[in-house]
């Protein structure tokens, strides 16, 4: 389908080389350390002298060695000389304080479960002492950045003190997960920061207030560079009105910040930059070339207020600090199309908000913590709160600054904002577009958001060569079939392929609603380089082997799989695997090849000292990324593929439909390690096939039989995917081997398929 494209006069004479989005956010699975299903225990240990300094010195910032201790179903897990330290603003006078702990301050480098901090937060104002991980669920759930939130049980030299949020750090480690790459440039804007425009000199907003920079760089210190800032501030203020949309988005994420704001709204978060220039980061991202907005401080929300005025009924677009001109939301919201915009976010959040998952998980975090906040001895510290208090917070105000329940607050929020709305409507909203595959021997897969008010009756790619005046549609499809993810979800993606003497397209993503109203990303058309690397993907995934292969050792080690797409053999020499988007190195293949429409596996044991075959990480079972990359000669790492392998069950696998398929689907039942993607075994199917090889592992020969004599079709592969051997009868077969290491045997009969793994020592 051909669509006429809207061009913007500011842009129309030339074109900017966009960088593709990022797919939506990903959250990292809560492990270990964000426990939701218990409230697990933390021992810290220090001596009391030094704990009675830090309660006496509330300013102070001054890391302390100290011992931490992590009891998570009985299970203690402990770190030797951490740092631990008060933490907060107002909190560090408060009676129940607030601590921060830090598992590299004292051993560079350090990590626990990845972290290196951990933030405890007392939640003095909060009588429900859940707003904040209300807060940060409603923003995951979203699909926005969001830190990682739980409760714990706090104990300092054995003495209880109380329940505590435990909120995760926003650093380079955060927006590393959620945005990929090495981490740019991070500022933590504290008051006051109103973006306002300074000057051109980067060096005019590293000014300070309280002691500290406004917009403090958190990230790459040394370099201490405020360029992208400066850019990002300078484009928000002094584009003319009429070309702001065009400008802004080519140096910020506007969508994001405009479902964030209508997050914020949902939540009653006053404290934030469109009101008191205050509680956020901002992030520029290498990856998409972006500027984000990342919200922070979600405690005094949901009813909480300090400065006298009803949250839950203030109008969403007159939100902001009406005596106070702060750039980023003021001039956003004097964009016509932003607010139908953020209308479109609030409809969505809406929906959640009066679900019935949503508030039932809103209860449960009351039932949860109900149980430890009687014996809390700081919890009546500050107000006189008891455990009446806290049990009633869903319901009902407790008075002073908390001037309405949780669950009023919501429902009086979610009916204002209905009424609120403004008559009008919105262009479909093209979020988050990507083309996938640096390469022009393969496909390439083409993936969007979008959102509108109702379904939109069109999504398409356009492309062309560089240099050409012909485009190309390729219609996109959310049916869950065409690499879009889950039927209904709201992405949109197919694939498609080009001549392979193409070096670099020309593409735009438009999408028309049932009004016939267009919307386009970008306002003119974004650039994307190609190459002739191998036609080679990610074919398969397993992150909790147990029992469906071993490695040569008789390991149960995960496993990955490659494809080669192409019909001629391909060298895997130059090709990089990466559990970390931020180091696309972690694994170089030195040698060997990939047969054409044939496979290769790659164990994922983390140990490189014994086989080329296995790699320097491991997958995690809770959710992984996987990339796999080509480094050329001037040492630059071209992104070929990319999977997030989902939380996996033990010997469940992540793999493509069917080989090289656009469309990724969990195999519950039968893992097809160097074999295709096609169709699943039975259980029935493997017991009647019952074939065995004996001995295994072996050293000068094996047998491959089966007690049913139908004939078979019987194929040995190594690690490569390479055919070694071939037998066709009803056997018994004997293989006297070849060299020692792991080999696959593919047996195929009139009942099925069956694969066995052997070993030659």
């Amino acid at each position: 389908m051909q669509l006429l494209l809207r061009r913007s006069a500011l842009f129309a004479a030339f074109a900017f080389a966009f960088f593709a989005h990022a797919q939506p956010v990903p959250q990292p699975s809560n492990g270990r350390a964000f426990e939701e299903a218990i409230v697990p225990r933390v021992y810290i240990t220090l001596p009391a002298d030094t704990l009675n300094w830090i309660m006496q010195n509330v300013t102070s910032d001054k890391d302390w060695h100290a011992d931490f201790v992590h009891m998570h179903y009985g299970v203690a897990d402990t770190v030797k000389d951490g740092g631990f330290r008060l933490r907060g603003n107002t909190s560090r006078y408060s009676g129940k304080k607030s601590f921060k702990i830090s598992f590299n301050s004292f051993t560079p480098g350090h990590r626990w479960e990845g972290l290196k901090d951990l933030n405890l937060n007392g939640e003095h104002n909060d009588p429900s002492a859940s707003r904040a991980r209300i807060g940060w669920h409603l923003f995951q759930d979203m699909g926005l950045p969001a830190a990682r939130s739980s409760h714990v049980r706090l104990y300092i030299n054995g003495d209880y003190m109380g329940l505590y949020a435990n909120i995760e750090q926003i650093n380079d480690d955060f927006v590393e997960r959620r945005y990929g790459g090495k981490a740019g440039n991070l500022y933590k804007c504290l008051w006051p920061a109103t973006l306002t425009y300074l000057s051109n000199d980067p060096n005019d907003y590293k000014f300070t207030s309280g002691g500290r920079r406004a917009y403090d760089l958190k990230t790459n210190t040394t370099a201490d560079d405020y360029s992208d800032l400066a850019n990002f501030i300078h484009v928000l203020n002094q584009t003319p009105m009429a070309d702001l949309p065009c400008a802004l988005e080519s140096v910020f994420d506007v969508n994001e910040y405009l479902y964030s704001l209508a997050v914020e709204m949902s939540l009653g978060h006053w404290d934030n930059h469109a009101n008191n220039k205050n509680n956020f980061y901002l992030y520029q991202s290498p990856v998409d070339g972006l500027m984000h907005y990342i919200t922070y401080d979600l405690d005094n929300t949901l009813g909480v207020d300090w400065i006298n005025q009803d949250w839950a009924a203030k109008n969403i677009h007159a939100w902001g600090d009406a005596n106070n001109y702060y750039p980023l939301y003021h001039r956003i919201k004097s964009v016509p199309e932003y607010q139908l915009r953020l209308q479109i976010f609030l409809a969505e959040i809406n929906a959640h908000l009066t679900s019935t998952a949503f508030i039932n998980r809103s209860l449960g975090y009351r039932d949860q913590t109900t149980g430890y906040i009687g014996s809390d001895p700081s919890y009546p510290l500050d107000y006189g709160y008891d455990s009446t208090t806290h049990y009633n917070a869903w319901h009902s105000a407790s008075g002073g600054h908390v001037k309405k329940g949780i669950q009023p607050f919501i429902a009086q929020r979610v009916s204002q904002t209905q009424n609120q709305f403004i008559s009008g409507n919105a262009d479909p909203v093209l979020w988050r577009p990507r083309l996938l595959g640096a390469s022009n021997q393969g496909p390439i897969r083409a993936t969007v958001v979008v959102y509108d008010e109702s379904l939109p009756s069109s999504v398409i790619l356009q492309y062309r060569e560089s240099g050409s005046t012909v485009w190309t549609a390729v219609d996109l499809y959310d049916d869950g079939l065409h690499g879009d993810g889950a039927a209904g979800d709201r992405t949109y993606g197919n694939s498609f392929s080009v001549a392979g003497t193409v070096t670099q397209l020309d593409y735009r993503f438009a999408a028309q609603d049932v009004q016939s109203q267009l919307g386009q990303w970008p306002c003119t058309y974004a650039t994307h380089s190609l190459h002739p690397f191998p036609a080679v993907v990610l074919n398969e995934a397993q992150s909790a082997n147990q029992t469906t292969v071993y490695d040569q050792n008789g390991d149960d080690s995960d496993w990955l799989e490659l494809y080669n797409l192409g019909a001629s053999s391909a060298s895997l020499v130059g090709l990089t695997l990466s559990d970390d988007p931020s180091n696309p190195g972690a694994f170089r293949f030195k040698s060997g090849s990939i047969g054409g429409n044939a496979h290769a596996m790659v164990w994922a044991s983390g140990d490189t000292s014994q086989y080329p075959d296995h790699a320097s990480f491991k997958l995690s079972s809770g959710g992984e990324f996987l990339g796999l990359y080509f480094l050329d000669n001037q040492g630059t790492y071209h992104l070929l593929d990319e999977v997030q392998i989902p939380a996996l069950a033990p010997d469940h696998s992540y793999g493509r439909w069917t080989d090289g398929h656009a469309q990724w689907v969990v195999f519950a039942e039968h893992p097809t390690p160097l074999m295709p993607n096609a169709g699943s075994l039975t259980t029935e199917n493997i017991a009647a096939l019952a074939w065995k090889a004996a001995p295994n592992p072996f050293r000068a020969g094996t047998w491959i039989q089966s007690s049913d004599k139908a004939p078979a079709q019987v194929e040995i592969t190594n690690a490569l995917g390479q055919v070694v051997q071939a037998f066709e009868g009803e056997g018994p077969f004997y293989w006297t081997g070849n060299t020692p290491g792991m080999y696959w045997v593919r047996i195929a009969t009139a009942s099925g398929v069956q694969v066995l793994s052997i070993v030659q020592e």
